[in-house]
C-alpha cells in the first residue's frame, strides 16, 4: 500500500469518527447525548463486492448496493449479505433505469437512480420524456411499498423540477449542494466526503437524510468500514434523566400524518399502474353488446343498430367482431347487412393522464369520491391554454383514480377543437376489476352530435362488456375463428376504425384492411293517408349520400322522389378550420291544400293550393366542446293558387318570396341537446290579399320574426329498447296565415294530426317515442305527443292538441325494412267537421 492511500484512509477514519459523534445529537434535535448513529439520518452505499467487509451486525442500517442498470442480479448476493447482518438493503443505480428483476426488487425498500448523462444530441424535452418513461416502468416493476429517489446536482434538479420530474419519484437526492427548498418532496444528500456528510446532517433544514457513498477502492473502503465497526461496538452510555438503555444503533421512529399526494404525483402513480397492468396483461377477449342510435328523416322512431360483439386485444391492436346485427330490432344476416360508413370524430392528438413529450393538459385535484367501495381521487383535466398548438383535438373532463392501487375506475371527457361532421362528443367510460390489480372496460357511453348534409342528428353509442378474459391460451385460435366467421370485423387503427376483408376460406391468413365505405344508397317508397290530402298519396324515391364527395371530404345528400327532390351539400371543414359550410335546396312538384278555419270551422271558400320550394346556405362554427354557432340565409318560395271551392272574391296572395336570416346556438351536455334560434324574415312583393275588408291583410306582416328553443334526448336503454323525448317552444312577431308554424308529415310532426291543419303563432310541443324489439322479426314503436299552441283559427286562447300512435317494423325479402305507422289526433278536424283524425303512413326502405 502506498503512502497516499494510507494517509487518505486515516483521514477518512477520523472523519467517520467525527461524523458518528455528530449524528445522534443532530438527529434528535436535543443536547442529550445518545449512543450510536441515527439510522434514520444515515445510509451508506457500497459496491456489490464490498458488502463482505461490512460490520457483522448492522442493526437496521440502510445499505445501498451500487450497480449499473441491467446488472441488478449481481447485487443479489450483496442484498442477502446485508439482510443476514441485520441491515436494510437498497439499490443505487447509475444510469437510465430499466426493469428490475423481481427477486431483487422484492427485497429492497428504496431505489435511487443516479441521473444518467444526457446525450448531446437530445433535447431537454426528449430526455425528460425518456426519464419519465423509465421511472414509470421502474415503479410498475417494483412493489408498491418501494420508494424511488433520483440523484442529481442542484442545478440539474432545478431543470428537472420545471418538467415535473419530482412527481415521478418519492424523494430527491442532491449530489452537491442541498439548496432545494419547497419542492414538495423530501430532499436527501449524496456525498462521499464524511466531513461534508456530518455538516449536512447537522443542518437538517437542508437535507433530511444522507447517503454516504463509500469509495470503490478497497483499501479506503476497508478503513472506513473498520472505523464504522468500532463505533458500532462502542459501549452505550446511559441516559440518567430517563433511566433507559439506548439501543446502540437503533432507528429513530416518528409517528407523523401521511403526506397528501399532489395531483401530479397521483398521475405519475396512475401511469405506473397502467404500465404494470400492460406488462401483466398480454391479451384480452371481451364479449358484450354494442348499440348505436340516431335519427333519420322519414323513419318513425330513432334508428337502432345493435349487435353482439367480441373484442380481441393483443400487442396494442384491438379488433371487433360484430354478430347478430339488428337494425331497429330486426335481425339481418349475411350480405343483407349494409356496410355503412363509420362515422366517428377525429382521433385525439394526445390522451390525458399519459406521459407526453410536451405537457398539453392542465390538471387539478377535485377532492375524493367513492365508487362502489373504492375511495378515489377525482382529477380534472383540460387542455393547457399556453401550449403552442391549440388546433389539435384534446379532452376536457374528470377521472376517478383509486386511492389504493391508482387504477382508473371511471373517466368522463368531452372532446375539444373538433373539426368535421361530429361537432360534439362526450364519453363516459367505466371500469371493473377483472383480477387482482387488473381493471378493464365495463361500459362505454358516447353521446355525439352529427352535422350532416341537410340533417342534424344526435348519436348515442353504448358498449356494454359482459365478460372479459385475460391471457387466454387459445387467443389466436379464437381470433382466427372470428376471421373466418360471418361476423363483420373491424380494426382500431390510428386513423379510426376500419372494416377488415375476410381471408380466404380454410386459410390462416390475417385479414387486410378494406377500403373506406363512403356511400349509402337507399330506395324508399310507400303511401300516406292524410285527411288533408284528398286521396292517398303514394311516394317513391332514391336517396344517395356520399360522405367523401370526389375525395374532397365534403358530403352530398340527394333524394329524388318523382314529385319531390332535394339536394344538400356539407363541407365539414373549410380549409381545415373549425368552420363548416352547408347548403340545401328542395322543391315539390305537386300542390296541396292550405285549409282555413274560423273558430274551429273550416272555411272552404278560403282554401288555397300551395307548392313550396326552399333554398338555404349556412356556416357553422363550434364555439366550445359543447356549443356550436349557426348562421344562415334562407330563401323560401311558395306558389299559391285558388282551390276548387275558393270564393272568386277571395284575393289569393301573390307567390311568397321570403328572404330570411337564421341564427342559432346549439348545445349538448350529458346526452341532452338544446337549441335556441332566431329567424327574422322579409317578404318581397307583399300586397293585399283575402276578402275585402276582412282585416286579414296587414302591411306590417311583410316583416316578421320567428324564434324558439328546443331540448331533446335519445337514450339507449338496452340493445332492444331506445327512447326519445323532445320539448320545444316557439313564438314570433307579425305572423300571419302564411308565416305561422304548422305541423307537417315529415317535419315538426304531431302524431295523428294532418299536415298544415294547425297553424300557430306561439306554443309548446312535447314528443315522446319508445321503440322495442319484441323478437328477431318485429320491432314496435309507441308515441305520445302533445302540443299547447295558439291557432287564431281555433279561438283566442291556447288549446291542447294531443296525439298517440304506434308503428310496426318488419323485414321483407332482399333486406328491405317495412314500417307501418298509425297516429290518432284527438282534436284533429276531419274534412266533414268531425273530431279525431287518423294519419297512416306505410314505408319501405332498402339500403345498399
Amino acid at each position: 500500500m502506498t503512502k497516499r492511500p494510507l494517509y487518505a484512509a486515516a483521514q477518512a477514519a477520523a472523519s467517520l469518527a467525527a461524523l458518528l459523534t455528530v449524528l445522534p445529537a443532530s438527529a434528535q434535535g436535543s443536547s442529550v447525548g445518545q449512543s450510536g448513529a441515527c439510522v434514520a439520518c444515515l445510509s451508506i452505499a457500497v459496491d456489490a463486492n464490498a458488502t463482505g467487509s461490512l460490520p457483522g451486525q448492522l442493526e437496521g442500517l440502510e445499505v445501498f448496493v451500487r450497480v449499473n442498470p441491467g446488472a441488478e442480479a449481481a447485487a443479489l448476493p450483496a442484498v442477502a449479505e446485508i439482510e443476514r447482518k441485520g441491515g436494510r438493503p437498497a439499490l443505487l443505480l447509475s444510469g437510465m433505469p430499466g426493469p428490475v428483476a423481481s427477486d431483487v426488487a422484492d427485497r429492497v425498500q428504496r431505489i435511487v437512480i443516479h441521473l444518467p448523462v444526457q446525450p448531446a444530441d437530445q433535447s431537454d424535452e426528449v430526455f425528460s420524456f425518456s426519464l419519465k418513461t423509465a421511472l414509470t416502468a421502474l415503479r410498475a416493476a417494483v412493489p408498491g411499498s418501494t420508494l424511488i429517489g433520483l440523484a442529481a446536482g442542484a442545478a440539474r434538479w432545478q431543470s428537472l423540477l420545471s418538467r415535473d420530474l419530482a412527481s415521478y419519484v418519492d424523494f430527491a437526492v442532491v449530489s452537491d449542494s442541498p439548496a432545494l427548498d419547497q419542492i414538495g418532496i423530501e430532499v436527501w444528500r449524496l456525498t462521499s466526503a464524511p466531513s461534508t456528510a456530518a455538516a449536512a446532517i447537522a443542518t437538517t433544514a437542508s437535507a433530511t437524510h444522507v447517503i454516504w457513498s463509500l469509495p470503490g477502492e478497497a483499501s479506503l473502503a476497508a478503513a472506513l468500514v473498520s472505523e464504522l465497526e468500532r463505533s458500532l461496538a462502542a459501549p452505550a452510555p446511559v441516559n440518567t434523566q430517563e433511566s433507559q438503555a439506548a439501543d446502540r444503533f437503533a432507528q429513530d421512529v416518528q409517528v407523523v400524518a401521511s403526506r397528501s399526494l399532489r395531483v401530479d404525483e397521483i398521475i405519475a402513480r396512475h401511469q405506473a399502474a397502467v404500465a404494470r397492468q400492460s406488462t401483466a396483461v398480454q391479451s384480452i377477449i371481451a364479449d358484450g353488446t354494442l348499440t348505436l342510435s340516431f335519427e333519420a328523416p322519414g323513419f318513425p322512431a330513432p334508428i337502432t343498430v345493435s349487435s353482439d360483439v367480441s373484442m380481441f386485444t393483443a400487442d396494442g391492436v384491438t379488433e371487433i367482431a360484430q354478430r347478430e346485427i339488428r337494425i331497429n330490432g330486426v335481425s339481418f344476416h349475411g350480405h343483407a347487412v349494409p356496410r355503412l360508413p363509420i362515422i366517428e370524430p377525429e382521433r385525439v392528438a394526445s390522451p390525458p393522464l399519459a406521459i407526453a413529450l410536451t405537457d398539453v393538459y392542465r390538471y387539478k385535484l377535485d377532492g375524493r369520491e367513492t365508487i362502489g367501495s373504492t375511495l378515489c381521487y377525482v382529477v380534472s383535466f383540460e387542455p393547457d391554454p399556453s401550449r403552442a398548438d391549440r388546433t389539435a383535438t384534446l379532452f376536457r373532463g374528470r377521472a376517478w383514480i383509486a386511492a389504493d392501487s391508482f387504477a382508473m375506475l371511471k373517466v368522463a371527457a368531452t372532446q375539444t377543437a373538433l373539426r368535421g361532421p361530429i361537432v360534439s362528443s362526450e364519453q363516459v367510460d367505466e371500469f371493473r376489476e377483472a383480477g387482482p390489480g387488473v381493471w378493464l372496460l365495463a361500459r362505454s357511453d358516447v353521446q355525439q352530435m352529427y352535422e350532416g348534409a341537410a340533417h342534424r342528428t344526435p348519436i348515442h353509442r353504448v358498449l356494454a362488456v359482459e365478460r372479459s378474459e385475460v391471457n387466454v391460451t387459445d387467443f389466436s385460435a379464437r381470433r382466427q375463428h372470428a376471421y373466418g366467421s360471418a361476423a363483420i370485423m373491424l380494426r382500431d387503427t390510428p386513423e379510426g376504425y376500419r372494416y377488415l376483408k375476410r381471408p380466404a376460406a380454410g386459410t390462416t391468413d390475417t385479414p387486410s384492411i378494406a377500403g373506406r365505405s363512403d356511400r349509402v344508397r337507399t330506395i324508399a317508397g310507400g303511401v300516406i293517408v292524410d285527411p288533408n290530402i284528398s286521396i292517398p298519396l303514394p311516394f317513391a324515391g332514391f336517396s344517395y349520400v356520399d360522405f367523401n364527395f370526389l375525395g374532397s371530404g365534403s358530403q352530398v345528400n340527394a333524394f329524388f322522389g318523382g314529385t319531390y327532390a332535394q339536394l344538400a351539400l356539407s363541407v365539414p371543414s373549410i380549409a381545415r378550420t373549425r368552420w363548416q359550410l352547408g347548403g340545401r335546396a328542395f322543391a315539390i312538384a305537386t300542390s296541396y291544400n292550405d285549409r282555413s278555419f274560423e273558430n274551429g270551422r273550416e272555411q272552404y271558400d278560403q282554401d288555397i293550393r300551395q307548392r313550396p320550394a326552399e333554398m338555404s346556405v349556412w356556416v357553422l362554427r363550434p364555439l366550445t366542446s359543447r356549443i356550436a354557432f349557426h348562421l344562415g340565409y334562407e330563401l323560401d318560395y311558395t306558389h299559391l293558387a285558388a282551390g276548387e271551392a275558393t270564393d272568386p272574391h277571395f284575393v289569393v296572395p301573390p307567390d311568397q318570396v321570403v328572404h330570411g336570416l337564421r341564427v342559432s346556438l346549439d348545445a349538448q351536455r350529458g346526452g341532452w341537446n338544446a337549441s335556441a334560434w332566431w329567424n327574422p324574415a322579409r317578404r318581397s312583393g307583399w300586397r293585399a290579399w283575402g276578402r275585402p275588408g276582412s282585416g286579414e291583410y296587414e302591411s306590417g306582416d311583410a316583416d316578421f320574426q320567428r324564434y324558439g328553443v328546443s331540448v331533446s334526448r335519445a337514450r339507449v336503454i338496452n340493445p332492444r329498447a331506445v327512447a326519445h323525448v323532445e320539448g320545444a317552444w316557439m313564438s314570433g312577431r307579425d305572423l300571419d296565415r302564411f308565416s305561422r308554424y304548422s305541423f307537417g308529415t315529415f317535419d315538426n310532426r304531431l302524431r295523428g294530426y294532418p299536415s298544415a291543419l294547425i297553424r300557430y303563432d306561439r306554443g309548446a310541443v312535447l314528443r315522446t317515442a319508445l321503440a322495442y324489439g319484441v323478437s328477431r322479426l318485429v320491432r314496435v314503436d309507441g308515441f305520445f305527443d302533445s302540443g299547447v299552441v295558439h291557432d287564431p283559427g281555433f279561438g283566442a286562447g291556447l288549446r291542447n292538441y294531443t296525439g298517440v300512435g304506434g308503428a310496426v317494423e318488419v323485414p321483407l325479402v332482399f333486406g328491405t325494412l317495412l314500417a307501418v305507422e298509425w297516429g290518432y289526433g284527438f282534436r284533429g278536424v276531419n274534412s266533414d267537421g268531425t273530431l279525431g283524425t287518423q294519419v297512416i303512413r306505410v314505408s319501405g326502405y332498402k339500403v345498399f
